[in-house]
């Protein structure tokens, strides 16, 4: 991995870590102000618990431009650090940025049991029927709401002291894996439950509610980040890591990514996972679509990650790359920048 950094030609000078740090800390900028109140839904102060008054780095000045704050963060990064990055839960501890992981969040922020999310020790959370369910309302609004709820309770529980010595471990950050984006055509495939319906306009709709839940209202501090998923055409569970979804270019824009544009024009989300399956005899985790449509057309700037294993696929049940190496480079030139691999 740390070759594939030290290519230049490979990485495109490390363009997607600069992309990837630049998220990260559009989000825990909402901590750099020890006396800013939290945007809830209810309006509750919440301070800082892990923020530090004194002023280290010239990237933990909250005025400072982002773009010459991540430039900042990047140039004191060492190669190890730079490749650490890359991991499913990213994090510089020298220069004080903490861990920030994925949760899990569908239809709620998922703390505890069942599906062990966070160990031993749960969080209670509130939680929503299935997307399938919220999406029989057929009500956007009561959607973002549902949204706004459980970013407000991801953002509680990532800076409340209460649970600071959690803090950093699997499953409690900033950035929600939802919405579901994909489509669900037909209750064999056997992830329905998963997303809204079959629509894609509709799913869109519901997607960019969603979205602007997690997110919130503030234009510079969300509440959290949505990540959606899965990139592209994902709903069949039988034989998914091998499996081709074929279609014609008209089919991808009007059908299976338009939940997804929507999500990025209209919501606002700069993060995705991309699928176990290929699309077209290509892997999604390698796919030309990302970089061609979703980051040069569609302006997706943060986490675009694998699913858990999709970087392994390649070199196993998909054969596409002989060995990690050459699976590593083809999936970051391809845009990844986070990996879900252990």
């Amino acid at each position: 991995m740390k070759d594939c950094l030290n290519n230049d030609h490979k990485v495109g000078k490390l363009k997607r870590v600069s992309l990837f740090v630049l998220f990260l800390a559009s989000v825990i900028s909402f901590g750099q102000k020890s006396d800013r109140t939290t945007p809830t839904p209810d309006k509750v102060n919440i301070k800082t618990s892990w923020a530090s008054d004194k002023t280290t780095f010239p990237f933990q000045n909250p005025d400072m431009p982002i773009e010459e704050r991540v430039n900042n963060i990047v140039s004191q990064m060492t190669l190890d650090e730079k490749a650490a990055f890359l991991s499913e839960r990213p994090g510089v501890p020298r220069l004080g940025i903490p861990s920030m992981p994925q949760s899990e969040g569908l239809h709620g922020l998922a703390q505890g049991v069942p599906g062990n999310w966070n160990g031993r020790d749960p969080i209670t959370t509130t939680t929503f029927p299935q997307s399938i369910g919220m999406g029989e309302t057929w009500d956007p609004d009561i959607v973002r709401k549902a949204g706004a709820i459980e970013g407000y309770e991801a953002r509680y529980i990532y800076q409340s002291p209460k649970y600071k010595n959690n803090r950093g471990t699997i499953f409690m950050g900033l950035i929600i894996r939802a919405p579901n984006s994909d489509l669900g055509r037909d209750p064999r495939w056997g992830r329905t439950e998963e997303c809204f319906g079959e629509d894609p306009y509709f799913n869109g709709v519901m997607a960019v509610a969603m979205i602007k839940g997690l997110q919130g209202d503030d234009s510079k501090y969300w509440l959290s980040a949505a990540l959606l998923k899965h990139f592209l055409a994902n709903s069949n569970e039988d034989h998914r890591t091998s499996t081709s979804s074929n279609f014609d270019i008209r089919q991808f824009y009007e059908y299976y990514s338009l939940p997804f544009h929507m999500g990025f024009v209209e919501g606002g989300a700069r993060c995705f996972m991309t699928s176990y399956n290929l699309v077209n005899g290509i892997p999604c985790t390698v796919n030309p679509a990302i970089e061609a449509v979703t980051v040069k057309k569609w302006g997706v700037d943060g986490v675009i990650c694998t699913d858990a294993g999709g970087f392994s696929n390649l070199t196993r049940s998909q054969h596409y790359y002989e060995n990690t190496t050459q699976a590593a480079a083809g999936s970051i030139n391809a845009g990844i920048n986070q990996y879900l691999d252990r």
